[in-house]
């Protein structure tokens, strides 16, 4: 990267740290705002009315400064990201690699700076800050059409759902539907090909007991967020941060677990791919390439052809069991299997994932587009009656509504590896 490029990054990450600083003064304005509209409502002599008065007066002109200041801030990192922007894509063709992870980084930060800055975004936050003050004082929450219940924005919704795909291995590769409504979905899962007919023939409506139907629920998936109250103090970024990534880190790993080992409806929650398995795809193999390759071929999608095999296993089962397959060596000494990249799990090619809900020697090869996940309800924040004093923190709880069901249980193999005399 040429000086000036590194002169312009540090720029922009000075101005976004004073930014950054002026933001967190925010919450304190908008404090003392609310005091003064409840002073203007109580003041009643001309005396009391006269230092409300002086104190607006006050109020303004600290405030009308500090706007003013952020503006010019973010018209300034603008106007250098835009500046920096024109001199990567200035770079020689030969640097094209380069320049494009500028861009793509410049751009990240400037995706997340417009988040933080809309209006939804800034709106909730105030309000969950307000909420969580009134809870930490020991008030009780207003009355109100959802009672505690704070609705979510749908920018923040997307964006707890991005960060579950952060958190999770098996989310990114199952099919998933979203179907709002809490009443029993049933969804058409067949995947037969289309009819030919003459041009101008009718489509013929194939009998009812033909469909491939599958009846889905919604169960509840939640968890309650402890707070410290030090963060209500804290900027919209960092509170975003931290709240976004503990829902998404938590339903995360609950939507893992119950895709892997779920028990169903009697338990209020999704069917786990490996009760469902048939009794022909579940077998006993020695951790060898000789035994485990043909398990592949159990696999089956029926005239669906597409789909990626993938194997997924508990992360010690790769390192102590799979990795060291590859590890042969000839009587010259010399390596006759590409060695492991660790880096980058693959068994044979096949793309490994880590699910540590699987137990430890089991392997699951499967085309996990055969697993069905069924979203019934954006992800939403509420307060919780529980507050707890001697940490000095507030409860917060998301919750979300999913069902999932492997709709070709044919399509995954449960392997049982045979470690006796190892």
């Amino acid at each position: 990267m040429a000086l000036k490029q590194i002169m312009l990054q540090r720029k922009i990450t000075n101005k976004k740290e004073m930014l950054n600083s002026l933001r967190e003064k925010d919450a304190e304005f908008q404090k003392r705002e609310k005091e003064l509209e409840t002073a203007i409502e109580e003041a009643k002599t001309d005396e009391e009315q006269q230092v409300v008065e002086d104190e607006v007066n006050k109020f303004n002109e600290e405030k009308e400064p500090h706007d003013q200041q952020i503006q010019e801030l973010e018209e300034e990192i603008n106007s250098l990201e835009e500046e920096l922007t024109q001199l990567n894509e200035k770079k020689p063709s030969n640097k094209g690699e380069e320049r494009d992870m500028a861009v793509k980084q410049n751009t990240r930060a400037k995706t997340n700076t417009d988040y933080h800055e809309r209006s939804d975004v800034k709106e909730f936050y105030n309000e969950l800050r307000e909420r969580l003050q009134m809870r930490a004082n020991g008030q009780v929450l207003p009355d109100g059409p959802s009672g505690a219940e704070l609705i979510i924005p749908d920018v923040i919704v997307n964006r707890i759902r991005e960060r579950i795909g952060d958190f999770t291995t098996l989310y990114p590769l199952v099919d998933k539907v979203i179907a709002k409504g809490r009443v029993k979905l049933i969804l058409d899962v067949d995947t037969s090909e289309a009819t030919w007919l003459e041009m101008r023939g009718a489509l013929p409506e194939n009998d009812d007991s033909k469909l491939t139907a599958v009846e889905f629920d919604g169960f509840k998936i939640g968890r309650i967020v402890y707070i410290d109250n030090s963060l209500l103090e804290d900027s919209v970024i960092n509170l975003d941060d931290y709240l976004t990534k503990r829902i998404a880190r938590s339903i995360a790993k609950g939507l893992d677990k119950a895709i892997v080992t779920g028990t169903g409806k009697d338990d209020k929650q999704p069917d786990g791919i490996l009760p469902k398995i048939p009794g022909k795809n579940k077998v006993t193999k020695k951790p060898t390439y000789e035994e485990l390759i043909p398990v592949l071929g159990l696999i089956d999608t029926g005239e669906d052809a597409t789909g990626e095999i993938v194997a997924v296993m508990h992360r010690q089962t790769y390192y102590n069991r799979i990795a060291t397959l590859t590890l042969h060596v000839n009587s010259n000494g010399v390596d006759v299997v590409q060695l492991p990249n660790l880096a980058q799990p693959n068994f044979l090619g096949l793309k490994v994932v880590f699910n540590n809900y699987l137990p430890q020697d089991k392997l699951l090869f499967g085309v996990f587009d055969k697993y069905t996940l069924v979203e019934r309800e954006s992800v939403r924040v509420d307060m919780s009656g529980h507050y707890k004093f001697r940490e000095d923190q507030t409860a917060v709880r998301g919750l979300g509504r999913y069902d999932g069901k492997p709709v070709v249980p044919e399509a995954f193999v449960e392997v049982t590896l045979d470690t006796v005399g190892e």
